[in-house]
């Protein structure tokens, strides 16, 4: 009876012990990071919407001129009030001139509705937290490239830190995405367009999240299954080093996509 008692103890603390040990698994915490990034960015696209929307009633110019939201939101929440609107305070915010001195002159002749203060006061408010909400988020994006930087050195250099974080998300780890075929890396995130393609018999996608990849975009749209070959191949070697191997591969990969890339161009 004793025996059976140590040996269920033994059992229970090799069962924490192997959870303990998933937890602190070193893609973890990217995996959270990287699902909290894409949710910053939904809220933060969200609130920009509604403060242009708002703001639109009292300054709609500001947005055919200034395209950028950051740039935008820092306007709003230092200028607010078309009045405030002269090129000496533009450019604190807005480092462009010709621009400043075009959204001077459309502040004065602006079709828009008069912000009393109570109104002014809330748009400001809305503007400083998505101000606040980006500066978080480009903060997790710094620390999701630095701990793939770490951690996943040739798969970061050669996917990118965000596309190689967002690849290991969806594998649920990287032990998984090591032992992926470099065809299902391929088309990682197109999973609904594959069911079809299985059932239905239509196209198979060329590609899947990997589209993010800057390269992928520069070849003749003809051309990006080959690409798309090309880059998942190429991650997949950089994934197995970083998990069985630990050497550079980096550059010479990235030396050799860039050379495809323009073939294909």
């Amino acid at each position: 009876m004793a025996s059976i008692e140590s040996l269920r103890k033994k059992v229970i603390e090799k069962t924490k012990m192997q959870i303990k040990e998933r937890l602190a698994g070193k893609e973890v915490h990217i995996i959270k990071a990287v699902n909290t990034l894409e949710d910053l960015d939904l809220v933060f696209n969200m609130l920009f919407e509604d403060v242009r929307d708002w703001y639109s009633l009292h300054f709609p110019e500001l947005f055919r001129l200034v395209k950028e939201p950051e740039k935008s939101l820092a306007l709003i929440a230092n200028l607010t009030l078309r009045k405030k609107f002269v090129k000496e305070e533009i450019v604190k915010y807005y480092a462009n001139e010709e621009v400043a001195a075009e959204l001077e002159k459309k502040a004065k002749e602006s079709t828009g509705a008069d912000l009393n203060e109570e109104q002014a006061k809330v748009i400001i408010q809305l503007a400083e937290k998505a101000l606040e909400l980006k500066k978080y988020r480009d903060m997790l994006a710094g620390f999701i490239e630095k701990e793939m930087q770490s951690k996943l050195p040739n798969l970061t250099k050669i996917a990118g830190p965000l596309l190689g974080a967002r690849l290991l998300r969806e594998a649920k780890s990287l032990q998984k995405l090591a032992f992926m075929p470099s065809s299902t890396i391929q088309v990682i995130g197109a999973e609904k367009a594959l069911f079809k393609h299985l059932r239905k018999g239509t196209k198979p996608p060329k590609h899947g999240i990997i589209f993010q990849h800057p390269l992928l975009r520069k070849v003749k749209r003809e051309n990006r299954g080959k690409m798309a070959r090309a880059l998942a191949n190429k991650i997949s070697l950089a994934i197995k080093e970083d998990y069985f191997g630990k050497k550079d591969i980096s550059d010479k990969v990235v030396r050799e996509l860039e050379e495809k890339a323009k073939q294909l161009s």
